[in-house]
């Protein structure tokens, strides 16, 4: 299985911490110790999921919201790590101590990217369409990949079928980086052939979907997330036998990482 860390929400946002970090809003990030403070709740916060990570064995790991959550939706997963230091000061300056705790924990590490550029118009933030999404999600992946070893990547707010020409940029991305992994919230058959892509299981079941995908790519497998899905266990059971990835929130322990130390224990 894959972790997933959520760090922040924008519903727990105030003036001290407008990027919603740890849904706590009485943290204070912006006094003169703001960036100590916000530090040792991201070490607590990091020491206690490595633990649940650790006890389900979790090959890896991937941070949704690096940025924090301080815009409104559709712009609140930024998706852009090379924009730390100018958005999140107090996460540019514990991020690499972040990520390098996982890794010595035996993780693989993975951020949620965009293949949007994010703007400010009249000081409002936008998520603004690219034509070039390969070149843009290249220079997140390797920001990412150079700065903190990592090779695990969520695609937020792809166009999957709305965007015909996606396919095929996306497809080269995979060829020119065959060490990462590529997760596209959007899809349809044939990102089966390049990609692992994210398959909520309380939005149905795609099972019919992931078995064509199966005889026309061999190997290939989907990314599929549980949470939150009225199962007895049964698909995720198959799901496993099959090689497809579980993927799981792992900032506190639950009875879906219950489930997943039943499987490792196996």
């Amino acid at each position: 299985p894959i972790g997933t860390l959520v760090l922040a929400s924008k519903f727990y946002s105030s003036d001290t911490n407008p990027r919603g970090w740890f849904n706590d809003p009485t943290l204070d990030v912006t006094g003169p110790d703001g960036a100590e403070q916000f530090r040792k709740a991201l070490m607590k916060y990091t020491d206690r999921s490595i633990e649940v990570l650790k006890r389900t064995g979790a090959q890896g790991v991937i941070v949704w919201d690096l940025e924090g959550e301080q815009y409104s939706h559709k712009t609140s997963y930024i998706g852009d790590p090379r924009l730390l230091d100018r958005l999140e000061p107090e996460m540019a300056a514990a991020a690499d101590e972040f990520f390098k705790r996982l890794r010595d924990a035996g993780l693989k590490v993975g951020v949620t990217i965009r293949p949007q550029q994010l703007v400010f118009e009249h000081g409002q933030p936008r998520q603004s369409q690219v034509l070039d999404i390969k070149q843009i999600l290249l220079k997140k992946i390797d920001y990412a990949k150079s700065r903190w070893g990592a090779t695990l990547f969520y695609i937020d707010s792809n166009g999957g079928v709305r965007r015909p020409d996606e396919v095929w940029q996306l497809r080269s991305l995979a060829k020119e980086r065959p060490d990462v992994l590529l997760i596209p919230e959007y899809h349809y058959l044939p990102y089966w052939a390049f990609s692992a892509p994210y398959v909520a299981l309380r939005k149905g079941d795609s099972s019919m979907t992931a078995r064509w995908a199966q005889k026309l790519f061999p190997g290939s497998f989907q990314v599929l997330d549980f949470g939150d899905a009225d199962n007895d266990g049964t698909k995720l059971a198959a799901a496993w036998r099959k090689g497809d990835i579980l993927l799981f929130r792992a900032w506190f322990w639950s009875s879906d990482c219950e489930l997943l130390e039943n499987y490792k224990n196996k």
